[in-house]
């Protein structure tokens, strides 16, 4: 038989327990978010990051392009000062070939330059345009970031107080009063311990107590409900 003294311990315990939980899922979630908004901030920084691999690597190119255009014209330039000094019909059509084919060169790769220009000219307007939405999106992650991380920390440190006064009362909780609690945790979900309700109900499972329990209960004696098994006790 529960005592009214050791209920009123055992109450106190399930409070502190009920809300032990409700922190302990506060934390999971907390966790859960972060790890969200990481993954979210990580895309945003990859989004960048691939939007400045393309500039780069277009840059590569066009001082690639330039660099071949630049050996072309060397091309064409020897093969033009060769022209004066050769006296071969041959040797002279052969440098003619030659010239054309750095002329040529040169033509086709000045057309890539002006389409690797104009695309490096489009990928450039289109990472200024998104740069500024990626950085309101890192700004905001990383405000989110710091928002949960402080909630987290102080939720972490409520738990633990919380902990720590669930530790000390039971300490003044009498063994077999404790023991019955635990064993109804061990097959109910808290709370265990719960008020009549009106009409005589349970306040766990909502089942009508017999009149022969409610009676006792409004008594003050703590019964267990016969459907859930619950502690039912008289809240003044």
């Amino acid at each position: 038989m529960i005592k009214k003294e050791e209920l009123r311990l055992l109450l106190d315990l399930q409070e502190l327990e009920i809300n032990i939980k409700k922190l302990e899922k506060l934390i999971q979630k907390l966790i859960q978010e972060e790890v969200e908004l990481r993954k979210q901030l990580a895309h945003v920084e990859q989004e960048e990051a691939t939007l400045l691999l393309e500039l780069k690597k277009l840059d590569d190119e066009i001082r690639q392009t330039n660099q071949e255009i630049s050996i072309c014209m060397e091309g064409i330039k020897r093969a033009e000062e060769r022209l004066s000094k050769v006296r071969k019909a041959q040797e002279y059509k052969a440098l003619l070939r030659e010239k054309a084919r750095y002329e040529d060169c040169v033509i086709k790769l000045k057309d890539q330059l002006k389409l690797l220009q104009a695309e490096r000219k489009q990928k450039e307007q289109t990472y200024k345009n998104q740069k500024k939405n990626l950085e309101v999106k890192h700004r905001e992650l990383k405000e989110k970031l710091e928002e949960i991380s402080l909630e987290s920390e102080l939720t972490k440190g409520k738990l633990e107080q919380l902990k720590q006064e669930r530790n000390k009362l039971i300490n003044h909780i009498p063994e077999h009063a404790l023991r019955e609690y635990e064993n109804l945790k061990s097959s109910l979900e808290l709370p265990v311990i719960v008020p009549v309700v009106s009409f005589g109900a349970c306040g766990g499972c909502g089942m009508k107590l017999p009149s022969s329990l409610y009676s006792k209960v409004m008594l003050g004696e703590v019964v267990i409900c016969p459907n859930c098994a619950r502690l039912i006790y008289y809240e003044a």
